[in-house]
């Protein structure tokens, strides 16, 4: 089976010299009053390669939330706090260090497998931005996948700060005969249906966006192109990472902030701006 500890457990193996050992920890939100989370039991952490897959690469910790009595310890409720858990079932992957990596929806079968393998192939990216914020560029673009830095796996609307950080890492690297071919190759393979479906023209989000990281218009033209937060958080990432090429962290800071704030208002995150804001402060 599945080798289950507790929130407890999990504090107290962080507190041993050496801390967690393994990369990840794999949260499972659950209680014995849910059916759809006693379905998953029976079938999804039944079977051998979930079983191997989890064991292997994970720190598994099942999150009870049976009764009141579970929910109030501290350990849990600070976790049910954190990732803002008010359905379930619902599983979490993170880094060892405390970094959200995905998160599954009621999933079950092949595509909880898929979750499962999926999230190991995001935590590198997310370990990626990690080293970006704390200046360790080098590092951070040695952890991509060859796919995402050449542009081969597009750009979503609501997704787009991996495409920000291959770019800002390919500056900052050095590298800027590829930077011009990965932005090329993603704009052609983004899909035109993750524009808002009132736009006339597709990819219009992405293609104001390129227009900057070409330096064909201003910090101002970019804010000013759209009216979606959506837009405007991505934008302000992309003007606070320009901000640091060019050595201007005060300006730096305030368009990351507005970054977080603007997707923490949307509900998202997307996994770079708070990272680099959470260093600027220190």
């Amino acid at each position: 089976c599945v080798a289950w500890i507790t929130p407890v457990q999990l504090e107290q193996m962080a507190q041993k010299p050496g801390g967690i050992k393994k990369g990840l920890v794999f949260y499972e939100f659950t209680a014995d009053w849910c059916p759809p989370c006693k379905k998953r039991e029976r079938t999804v952490f039944r079977a051998p390669s979930v079983i191997s897959e989890i064991n292997d690469n994970f720190v598994p910790v099942r999150v009870d939330l049976t009764n009141e009595a579970l929910s109030s310890i501290p350990a849990t409720k600070s976790l049910t706090e954190r990732f803002a858990v008010s359905s379930i079932p619902r599983c979490i992957v993170t880094l060892a260090s405390g970094e959200k990596v995905d998160d599954d929806r009621y999933l079950f079968g092949d595509k909880f497998s898929e979750f499962i393998t999926q999230s190991r192939k995001k935590a590198d990216t997310v370990r990626a931005k990690v080293a970006l914020a704390k200046g360790n560029y080098d590092l951070a673009i040695a952890g991509l996948s060859p796919e995402l830095l050449q542009g081969n796996t597009g750009v979503e609307r609501y997704n787009s700060s991996d495409y920000l950080m291959c770019h800002h890492l390919l500056l900052t690297c050095k590298r800027q005969a590829e930077v011009e071919p990965m932005m090329q190759k993603t704009f052609d393979r983004s899909s035109k249906y993750s524009s808002m479906s009132s736009e006339k023209e597709p990819l219009l989000w992405l293609k104001q966006l390129n227009k900057y990281l070409r330096d064909e218009i201003s910090d101002e033209q970019l804010l000013k192109s759209t009216t979606s937060e959506y837009d405007k958080a991505t934008y302000n990432l992309a003007i606070g990472l320009k901000q640091l090429r060019l050595g201007d962290k005060s300006k730096a800071l305030k368009a990351l902030h507005q970054a977080s704030v603007l997707s923490a208002k949307n509900y998202r995150s997307d996994g770079l701006s708070e990272l680099l804001v959470n260093e600027l402060e220190k």
